[in-house]
């Protein structure tokens, strides 16, 4: 019998795989995962199962952190005794919450362009015999199994080892399974809530504008989303403790708003319907999928027959509106120099660049959008009493959020310059530069400099002057520049390729020991060099060592590179060696 059920459901699955619908769905989904663009392009095809493990890896990480804060014997050497499942872990059923919320949330908002159809899909797909209506139900279906999956892969790891951890040592059976059934159900939801809510908004945005301008305004839709998943993120470690101090009134018009409310899904299944506050936040999540899925349907079957009827009509569109070379803050600052031509014009090859092409600029956002989140907490860490400061330094909070923010800048950058544009046009290159004459750190380090130091450093003159002086702005405008000189120098280390033009760098063994570094590095720009700036603040003798601290590590930079092999400073166009990365 069940040899027989299984061939049925076999023949029927290959029969639904090769009828057109069933075909339409296979290439909807497959485009999705691997994108649209040509791979000779130099497309970064991660493969399907690669994709999977990036949405999975969050998940599995903070689970086994718990497995260590659950565990019965961490429990016992450390003095406490049993304690109550559906109280004690209301903090971390909000932190898996929105996990969830966010890796599901980035990974519609990664393959944002992939889900809608392109002129390359009308192309293929209006000559053959199907109907529009065929085509529209079959790319919906793709992304409903696409909510699916990325709901299930992103929380499949926290679905089984976050019950284990918490009641896998007590006896009860009923126990393990009804917090296994809440914590499935709350981290599922906002799963889905959080994919159908990124859909719907980009379905009312291509409903509501014209095609053109939905192209145009794409991007900074997405990059908005960024900042607002990584703020909800961000408040994993507050809001359970602000729903406490609270009063009821006040909890409940908190509580009802996503993604709070989907704790109240788990709690309803944990304590059960005793609990009218949880009921109460529970119907209020479960209202806001619903709502969420009923936008996305609505506005994308408003808006996919005059959007797919209208792409021959449309040309390529840049992410970012083209501003005339006489208005462009950055005109200016791009001029400057009496290099020799071809060192210009790859300058600008490579910041123009940078501006047109999506995926650059969505990697330079994501990580200006972390930056921005960090540097808000650190902002609001601590008070301020900047009437009464003058006579003092600024606090380090003030200090610290130029830094972070030009790191991120400059990492952004640097990881941008290893997408390549399109690979099949880097000939030009091949047969313009020379090898042992041309420097490519060179060109590299203009146009690092050129995004981080042209408008951060005016700003930070200016706020700093509002509040301390002239004497504090001028010496921490000062301070903050040459830090960032010295660390665009140790960024471009062993660099010597043409931004954009070569293949991604493969993967080495020491891979993640470079990640650890940028971590590292990270944590020294964000915590001991704003305590060094401020420290040189208090006094300018001070900032006379903390110069001649930063000279000494671009005089070792400077040695370095000088007692490099010639084979390792020539111009490369292929990734032979990781080391070219770091």
């Amino acid at each position: 019998m069940i040899a027989r059920t299984r061939q049925w459901l076999d023949e029927r699955r290959s029969a639904f795989c090769r009828s057109p619908f069933g075909c339409l769905v296979g290439l909807f989904l497959n485009r999705t995962f691997r994108g649209a663009a040509d791979a000779d392009a130099g497309e970064l095809d991660l493969g399907v199962a690669v994709i999977l493990v990036l949405l999975a890896m969050p998940g599995l990480l903070v689970s086994l952190l718990m497995l260590e804060k659950y565990g019965s014997l961490i429990r016992f050497l450390a003095g406490q005794g049993a304690f109550d499942p559906s109280k004690a872990t209301i903090p971390d059923e909000y932190l898996f919450i929105v996990l969830s919320v966010s890796v599901t949330g980035a990974a519609a908002l990664w393959r944002w362009d992939s889900i809608f159809l392109d002129r390359r899909d009308y192309s293929n797909l209006v000559p053959l015999p199907l109907s529009l209506g065929t085509i529209f139900f079959a790319n919906f279906c793709a992304i409903l199994l696409l909510a699916g999956a990325f709901s299930i892969v992103a929380n499949g790891a926290s679905l089984v080892l976050f019950p284990i951890a918490v009641v896998g040592s007590r006896p009860s059976l009923s126990l393990f399974l009804r917090f296994a059934a809440g914590h499935a159900a709350a981290v599922l939801a906002a799963s889905v809530f959080s994919f159908f809510a990124i859909f719907a908004l980009a379905g009312l945005l291509a409903a509501l504008l014209p095609p053109s301008a939905f192209r145009r305004v794409s991007l900074s839709i997405r990059f908005a989303s960024v900042v607002i998943l990584l703020v909800l993120l961000a408040t994993s470690l507050s809001v359970p403790d602000l729903l406490k101090r609270l009063s009821v009134v006040n909890a409940q018009r908190i509580a009802v708003l996503p993604p709070v409310s989907f704790l109240g899904i788990a709690r309803s299944i944990w304590v059960g319907a005793s609990d009218s506050f949880s009921a109460g936040m529970a119907r209020a999540a479960m209202m806001g999928v619903a709502l969420a899925v009923l936008i996305a349907v609505a506005t994308y079957a408003v808006s996919f027959r005059r959007s797919f009827l209208r792409l021959p009509e449309l040309a390529d569109a840049r992410p970012m509106t083209r501003i005339s070379s006489w208005v462009s803050p950055l005109a200016f600052f791009r001029n400057l120099g009496f290099r020799p031509s071809p060192h210009r014009a790859c300058r600008q090859f490579v910041s123009r660049s940078l501006l047109r092409s999506t995926a650059h600029l969505e990697t330079l956002l994501c990580f200006l959008a972390a930056g921005l989140v960090i540097s808000a907490e650190t902002f609001a860490a601590g008070p301020y009493h900047v009437s009464a400061g003058r006579s003092t330094a600024p606090p380090v909070q003030f200090l610290t959020i130029p830094f972070i923010l030009g790191y991120a800048i400059l990492v952004g950058i640097r990881f941008a310059f290893e997408i390549p544009l399109d690979l099949r046009a880097n000939w030009i290159f091949r047969l313009w530069l020379d090898a042992d004459r041309h420097d490519a750190r060179s060109v590299a380090r203009r146009v690092l400099l050129l995004f981080s130091l042209s408008w951060m450093a005016p700003l930070i003159l200016v706020s700093t002057l509002a509040f301390w002086g002239w004497m504090t702005a001028l010496l921490h405008t000062a301070i903050w520049c040459a830090s960032t000189v010295v660390l665009v120098e140790i960024l471009l280390v062993r660099f010597r390729k043409m931004p954009f033009t070569c293949a991604y760098p493969s993967f080495q063994s020491h891979s993640p020991l470079i990640v650890v570094g940028y971590l590292f590095g990270f944590y020294v720009f964000k915590s001991w060099v704003p305590q060094f700036d401020q420290w040189s603040l208090l006094s300018p003798i001070n900032a006379v060592w903390f110069i001649l601290l930063l000279g000494g590590v671009f005089a070792s930079l400077y040695w370095y590179r000088n007692q490099m092999l010639d084979m390792d400073k020539r111009l490369t166009f292929e990734d032979l060696s990781a080391r070219t990365f770091s």
